[in-house]
């Protein structure tokens, strides 16, 4: 297998870490996701809500770490909160969540928040259970649960694993993986075209054409959870116009942007939340057709009149957009450029390193930039982090009233359906005020060979990359 970045660390809550021993099939947690979405037992046997702020979760006895040490309530809890203590990113997940233990296999959880989602919450792969008395800094010290066990370890190169013969449901036919880092990205696509790794993730949406005619190799390219977004900087003049925002996002072509940026890899959506699998019906709400006479219309009715030079003006001023990307999206920040530049919109596009991006919403002095946050998880945590008042990825400054009355709502809501209904009618409201655009979810392409039977899709790439149904045809 080969990855553009894999474990710096052997720690589970070490950054960088967790996510691709999950990946790699070394470690397990509670509960995992299917490719529908579903939360499904893993370690745990079931989980029950007690009342509106306790959950009961029953764990399996047969599990084991490598060492032999039994996975017990003890155990399980030990290692969520040496997570909750020492990783950051477990923190969205624990730090709402107490645990006790009510006997040798049964755990209770209290919560902070009623209703919460327990088992969504601990189906991540910062929750991952390690065995918190082992040294987890060296291949002989370091215990897990999964499949297969750490042979060899060199940080941000090379991790060698093979079959962990005393693990506690169905073993995996092949006995020796061995996951590589390659950074560059035509190097990937060459491991792969060259049958040298049978695996290869991270390949370029650029690269797909080397491809087409090759037998030996079939593209998997499942969206992942999560939405391309523009995030608009609502404390820049121009911007503080719902109007000049809606503008924008009725004269995006997604279904251009998804052939010119994703190589027809994806497919568009103009909410934020229906990249997710829960959401999908959500994709067109808003913004279902591509209008640049609608566009031109709200711009008019702004104040943005068309000059002889094709550039709107307002009080002698040009409507000017500085977008920022980084990573693979140069090529979407160009169409995207192209679309705007054809309503009037004086687009500039900088393409750099991400630290650029968070050095100028530090300052202040930024417009636009692109991401591609996930869109699958605990409803209320998502939507306030994006569009409450103090969300952590709330960039722009967004802060509606409605908006944060149904968030109020949504973060009491008593059951599934509530919370489904109150947090649709937030993803349409957001859209409509538009202090982000929504274009598609990220592709997320691996290549596998032919070879290689049992390979399952899955938004959630770290879920199942490695399974215990893979197998390799025989030379």
């Amino acid at each position: 297998m080969v990855a553009q970045e894999i474990a710096a660390s052997l720690d589970p809550v070490k950054p960088l870490t967790s996510s691709y021993l999950r990946l790699i099939g070394a470690g397990e947690a509670l509960f995992k996701v299917n490719a529908a979405g579903e939360v499904q037992p893993e370690l745990a046997d079931s989980a029950k809500e007690i009342d509106p702020s306790t959950w009961e979760i029953k764990l399996r006895p047969e599990p084991r770490f490598w060492s032999g040490k039994k996975i017990d309530a003890d155990a399980v809890i030990a290692s969520l909160e040496r997570s909750k203590t020492l990783d950051l990113q477990a923190l969205p997940y624990l730090k709402e969540l107490t645990f006790s233990k009510a006997d040798d296999l049964t755990i209770r959880v209290k919560t902070t928040r009623e209703h919460l989602p327990v088992p969504l919450n601990l189906s991540y792969y910062q929750t991952l259970i390690h065995n918190a008395e082992a040294k987890q800094d060296a291949v002989d010290t370091m215990d897990l649960s999964g499949m297969y066990k750490v042979v060899e370890f060199v940080p941000k190169q090379k991790l060698v694993l093979e079959a962990n013969d005393s693990y506690w449901k169905t073993k995996p036919t092949i006995r020796r993986v061995v996951f590589e880092e390659i950074k560059d990205e035509q190097t990937r696509v060459l491991s792969s075209l060259s049958g040298r790794s049978q695996v290869v993730l991270n390949i370029p949406v650029t690269s797909l054409a080397q491809f087409k005619g090759n037998a030996g190799t079939a593209l998997s390219a499942t969206p992942a959870a999560n939405t391309q977004t523009v995030y608009l900087n609502l404390r820049q003049p121009q911007f503080a116009d719902v109007k000049v925002r809606q503008a924008l996002s009725w004269a995006v072509n997604r279904e251009e942007l998804v052939t010119l940026a994703a190589e027809g890899q994806s497919f568009p959506v103009t909410t934020w939340l229906s990249s997710n699998p829960a959401y999908a019906d959500q994709r067109n709400a808003v913004y279902g057709r591509f209008d640049q006479e609608q566009a031109a219309k709200l711009l008019d009715e702004a104040g943005w009149a068309l000059g002889a030079d094709h550039i709107r003006y307002k009080d002698g001023k040009p409507l000017t957009l500085r977008l920022m990307t980084w990573g693979g999206d140069k090529a979407l920040g160009e169409a995207l450029q192209n679309q705007w530049t054809n309503i009037g919109v004086k687009t500039e596009v900088k393409y750099g390193d991400y630290s650029l991006i968070e050095t100028a919403r530090e300052s202040g002095d930024w417009d636009a930039s692109i991401e591609a946050w996930s869109t699958f998880g605990e409803e209320f945590a998502l939507l306030s982090g994006q569009y409450g008042p103090k969300g952590s990825a709330n960039f722009g400054g967004y802060d509606d009233a409605q908006t944060n009355e149904w968030l109020s709502a949504l973060q009491a809501a008593s059951d599934d359906g509530t919370r489904h209904e109150l947090a649709g009618k937030i993803n349409e409201r957001v859209a409509q005020q538009a202090p982000v655009i929504s274009l598609y979810p990220r592709p997320q392409i691996t290549a596998v060979s032919q070879s290689l039977q049992g390979f399952e899709a899955h938004f959630r790439q770290f879920e199942n990359v490695v399974n215990a149904n893979l197998t390799l045809a025989a030379k």
